[in-house]
């Protein structure tokens, strides 16, 4: 049984209407997405890639149409707008920015604790937050400014993950990062999603993250969405990703330059370890 989760209907958001400064941000936003989805949302800078997802939790009020949650019009009045940000939850770029608190425990604990539950269920979410991100009980009384910048990055999603999200929006969760520490984030979020089945939203510039990781992309030029389809339809568009100032990912390319050059190979693929064997096999021809 398929279950909607999120809905926009043909959403139109123009910043700054009727100034000089005007710019239509969004247009026409038709958008479905499935409860427990993994999904790359990508497109170069200023293609509307921020603005749509904080329409998902009502930070932006689009201009023009509606957005459903779980089957609600979240622009319905009396909707419960607190309620919704605490189920689709945000993480920014540069996440560890919002880390202010004396020590990781707290910083992690703020979130829950003025959801309004109780301190016990506040202080087990917290725990488990952190047990899922791969924060271990050693660094609950560190200073969260002193931690690596990968580890702040994990106690930032922790912050989110200990509110309880249906949703996990993550805005370039590596961006800065070493390629280890990228690695890292992207598999915990991965093994989180397929342990709990959360939904999430993996804004990313990597073509080689979204290949990697998730079963569907969006993407994203001059406010439009473009392309909805999964990695493997999206990254055979070569030509027309480029005409936005898009790319594949680099194997994607050289599974291409092979079969030009004569080599039997399905150019198709998308991760590493397709290409591999892709190529044994066509060593065995």
């Amino acid at each position: 049984m398929i279950f909607l989760q999120i809905v926009f209907d043909h959403i139109d958001y123009i910043y700054s209407s009727g100034t000089s400064f005007e710019k239509h941000a969004l247009k026409d936003i038709n958008l479905k997405i499935e409860k427990g989805e993994f999904i790359g949302l990508i497109g170069h800078t200023g293609s509307g890639k921020s603005t749509l997802i904080q329409h998902m939790n009502g930070l932006i009020k689009a201009t023009s149409g509606r957005i459903y949650y779980n089957g609600e019009d979240i622009y319905e009045k009396n909707y419960d707008m607190r309620s919704l940000r605490s189920k689709v939850g945000l993480v920014f770029q540069y996440p560890e920015h919002q880390l202010f608190e004396t020590t990781v425990y707290k910083d992690v604990n703020f979130g829950p604790k003025n959801l309004g539950i109780d301190k016990l269920e506040a202080d087990i979410r917290t725990y488990e937050a952190l047990k899922m991100v791969g924060i271990g009980e050693d660094l609950l009384d560190a200073s969260p400014f002193e931690l690596s910048g990968g580890q702040k990055r994990r106690v930032a999603i922790a912050g989110i993950l200990a509110m309880k999200p249906e949703v996990l929006v993550l805005d370039e969760p590596t961006a800065g990062l070493d390629p280890r520490g990228r690695d890292e984030i992207l598999d915990q979020i991965a093994s989180l999603h397929e342990e709990s089945g959360i939904t999430v939203i993996l804004v990313t510039h990597s073509m080689e993250d979204v290949a990697n990781y998730v079963d569907r992309i969006l993407v994203m030029n001059r406010g439009s969405l473009v392309m909805d389809h999964e990695p493997r339809e999206v990254f055979s568009r070569l030509k027309e990703l480029e005409e936005i100032h898009l790319a594949a990912p680099q194997v994607t390319y050289v599974m291409h330059t092979l079969r030009e050059k004569g080599f039997p190979v399905n150019t198709g693929v998308t991760t590493v370890d397709e290409a591999k064997n892709e190529i044994i096999k066509g060593l065995k021809l």
